[in-house]
């Protein structure tokens, strides 16, 4: 069975030390500012009662009758702490009590204790009706001898509760402590869960991004360090979960373009095997009869020749266009690209056509202007152009076909070949560029075509740096719109680049 550690709030650990703290610093503050006060208040009753003893003892020196003094003494501090004051004067030699005020107390022989003696309470047995109060009760008690010898001053004055409450001072200090504690209490909260929200916060989010994949996290920390460091965490997730799903979408992609990879390769060997397989045949089949009929007439037999030799010419042609294609596939970084005038290129090419015979009836127009310099491959770009005219030529069942320039920008030349035959079916369009595709099998196949030759043109154009497209002209016939990049100089190319920036 396991068992989790109990997890103490990170605020409730930050705030009870702080605040315990607090209540500590203010209750001994509040405890000796209590003592002190208390002890301020009892020296002030007692210097006042020295004050009298001394002037007392300074009219007995001075010959003057000390009555008067003591009744004003008992009139003035009537009905206040010192109320029960009592001071008696005596006679030091026979020990006789000369006058006195307040209440009667013992002669000084009788006392064992002398001195100031302070209490913070109230014995039961000192109160107003008492006739003897103990030493060890009084607030305070002296006695004190003239300067002659001939007197002796004492002084009583018992702890009772009129001084007990004058010297405890004010009640409301109590309450001011409280309601003081109860303040810093409140702020301690208050400051402990500003101070510890970032970790509320990084404790949630640590928790969320745990459990949750498709968590977001927001920023809602404090502006400090700890929030800082707080949104430098986040961040540190974000990126990281923005990676992983770029690197998780990557992999699907790469996982995609294997199985399409594949899946093409699969097609490709199955269209390879299906496109040898039928000159493989037919080859076979005429060499059979002929083997199997010693016997066939001259005509005959030079009829099955023929026909052998014709597939296996197509036999040819398709392992050649085989081979141009796995070259271009797998060597295309190979490829040299040199500066051609590609106007003097296709006049050349155009009179070739021409005396080649290999367009039959139709026409080859052609519209490139002077200095039409291209980035390319003389090779790649005559069988690229080649193929495009033999196309025209086996299935357009036109009259016409011409190459022009279109339009041109600052690093590319756009050009258009163009036929005014039949065109083909608009769902055929996507997939002209496709290997070993024909509109018309039966029909492709009587004209001679491998099925390679518009896949070969569009790889042609890609190794070279430019790009191609087909679609069906508004006046008929198809329209191989094609890019071809412009050639620059290092100089030039540098200018623009600087234009640019």
């Amino acid at each position: 069975m396991d068992l989790k550690k109990k997890r103490t709030n990170y605020q409730l650990k930050l705030f009870l030390p702080i605040v315990g703290l607090l209540w500590v610093i203010i209750i001994a503050v509040e405890i000796a500012q209590y003592k002190r006060e208390k002890e301020y208040r009892a020296e002030m009753i007692r210097a006042r009662i020295e004050f009298m003893n001394k002037r007392l003892l300074n009219l007995i020196e001075e010959g003057e009758d000390p009555s008067a003094f003591l009744h004003f003494i008992d009139k003035y501090y009537e009905a206040s702490v010192l109320d029960n004051l009592s001071m008696t004067l005596y006679d030091a030699d026979t020990g006789d009590e000369k006058i006195r005020i307040g209440f009667p107390s013992p002669p000084p022989e009788l006392l064992s204790t002398r001195g100031k003696i302070a209490g913070a309470y109230i014995a039961a047995n000192n109160n107003d009706d008492s006739t003897y109060i103990q030493p060890d009760k009084a607030f305070y008690y002296s006695v004190n001898k003239s300067a002659d010898g001939r007197y002796l001053a004492q002084t009583f004055l018992p702890l009772n509760a009129k001084i007990a409450t004058e010297i405890k001072g004010n009640p409301w200090l109590r309450f001011f402590v409280l309601f003081g504690c109860a303040g810093i209490t409140i702020l301690t909260y208050i400051a402990t869960r500003h101070l510890t929200k970032n970790i509320r916060l990084l404790r949630e989010f640590v928790s969320k991004a745990s459990n949750d994949h498709d968590f977001v996290a927001l920023d809602k920390f404090a502006n400090d360090d700890l929030g800082e460091i707080s949104r430098q965490v986040v961040n540190m997730y974000n990126m990281r979960k923005a990676a992983l799903a770029s690197r998780e979408l990557e992999h699907r992609v790469a996982l995609k373009a294997t199985e399409e990879h594949s899946n093409l390769k699969r097609q490709f060997t199955n269209n390879i095997n299906h496109e040898l397989k039928t000159p493989a045949g037919i080859i076979k089949g005429y060499v059979d009869t002929i083997i199997e009929n010693p016997g066939m007439d001259e005509e005959s037999r030079n009829h099955f020749l023929l026909k052998t030799q014709e597939h296996i010419q197509r036999l040819c042609d398709i392992l050649n266009d085989l081979s141009t294609m796995t070259r271009l596939e797998d060597g295309a970084q190979n490829i040299s690209l040199e500066r051609i005038d590609f106007k003097e290129f296709v006049d050349n090419l155009a009179c070739d056509i021409d005396e080649s015979g290999i367009i039959g009836d139709m026409t080859f127009y052609t519209n490139i202007p002077d200095n039409c310099f291209v980035k390319g491959n003389n090779t790649l770009l005559t069988g690229a152009i080649m193929n495009l005219v033999k196309n025209a030529a086996a299935y357009s069942k036109g009259t016409e076909m011409s190459l022009r320039l279109l339009t041109e920008n600052q690093r590319f030349y756009t050009f258009v070949f163009s036929d005014n035959g039949q065109g083909v079916p608009e769902e055929s369009i996507p997939m002209l560029f496709e290997r070993f595709y024909r509109v018309d099998k039966g029909r492709s196949r009587k004209a001679g075509g491998t099925g390679l030759g518009l896949p070969i043109v569009r790889s042609s154009l890609n190794t070279i740096g430019g790009s191609i497209s087909v679609n069906n002209g508004e006046h008929g016939g198809l329209e191989f719109v094609f890019t071809l990049q412009k050639w620059r100089t290092k100089q030039a190319e540098q200018h623009n680049d600087e234009k640019k920036a």
